[in-house]
């Protein structure tokens, strides 16, 4: 389909924001009888007039007014992907979306360092359990965990990751325990899939029956789960990643020394674009040193003999 001319929508455009020729070629830099030419054009092409003329006033008719709203729009989306290729929006403004775990446990405890290190950015968490759309939220950046397969989406891996028993001191206390008196103990458990896989595997490998297990709370949601670990309300199989800084500092001890190998990790992920950002570069930057860091020997790693 042969399309009017692109100059002559955007003159067009331009003369109905303002309602004047006149101002329609100041801003463009024209003059104005370059303006009235491109509109002829366009009329032509319509074979119709689109502006309501007089010594005074220079209005759209009904003709130009059902075109308008087209032409705007389609300028405004020209605008976007344009500016999503070559500039970088809100330059001093660093809006991240993740999971309400990864926020609350990993980056509202460590944010300081980075603002401290990057004080002309203003940082913004949009929690979200699920993938935040980047057009529609103005989001920059998500932090998410899972496999990095995210289409039409970059994902750059942070870290390694394992699945790991877990609970506080104060519910295991400094008694040693035997595996069998693991099911005197409340489990909280996460019936997210990688975790149900973790658990199946934990029973195998010690040949226990998964129904013996007292549980005292099911979720998807690793926050509350970690939370009431902490507080010594039961045990929990959990990403290692989302408690490295508890096991390092005692608040919560491995048990029964158990590993299962987790293909998901934290991948960094948005539209390749982002990642030309002088922005997301120094926020990635940090978070791989933040992980480096987290990684340090453990104290008081393993309860279950």
């Amino acid at each position: 389909m042969r399309l009017p001319p692109l100059k002559s929508l955007q003159v067009f455009l331009c003369a109905a924001q303002h309602q004047s020729f006149k101002a329609a070629a100041a801003q463009l830099h024209v003059t104005q009888a370059a303006v009235s030419q491109q509109i002829r054009l366009l009329e032509d092409y319509f074979e119709g007039t689109l502006f309501e003329r007089d010594k005074k006033h220079t209005r759209l008719n009904s003709k130009g007014k059902t075109l308008f709203p087209f032409i705007e729009n389609a300028f405004e989306q020209i605008n976007l992907g344009v500016n999503a290729l070559t500039h970088e929006p809100d330059s001093k403004e660093l809006k991240i979306t993740t999971l309400h775990s990864v926020a609350s446990l990993l980056l509202i405890p460590n944010i300081s360092d980075f603002q401290q290190k990057n004080s002309d950015l203003s940082v913004q968490f949009s929690p979200n359990n699920k993938l935040d759309s980047f057009e529609e939220q103005k989001v920059d950046v998500a932090i998410r965990h899972g496999l990095g397969n995210y289409v039409g989406l970059e994902s750059r891996r942070l870290t390694e990751d394992s699945i790991i028993l877990v609970a506080s001191p104060l519910l295991i206390g400094s008694k040693e325990f035997q595996i069998e008196n693991i099911f005197s103990l409340p489990l909280l458990e996460d019936i997210s899939s990688n975790i149900q896989e973790a658990i199946d595997d934990f029973c195998i490998k010690f040949n226990i029956k998964k129904k013996h297990f007292k549980v005292n709370l099911k979720t998807t949601d690793a926050l509350p789960i970690i939370q009431n670990t902490l507080a010594g309300q039961g045990l929990t199989f959990v990403s290692k990643v989302l408690v490295e800084q508890y096991l390092n500092t005692g608040q919560l001890i491995r048990l029964c020394d158990y590993v299962y190998d987790n293909p998901r990790t934290l991948f960094l992920v948005a539209p390749p674009h982002h990642f030309k950002w002088d922005k997301i570069q120094r926020f990635e930057s940090w978070l791989k040193q933040l992980f480096n860091r987290s990684q340090q020997p453990e104290i008081n790693t393993d309860k279950f003999g």
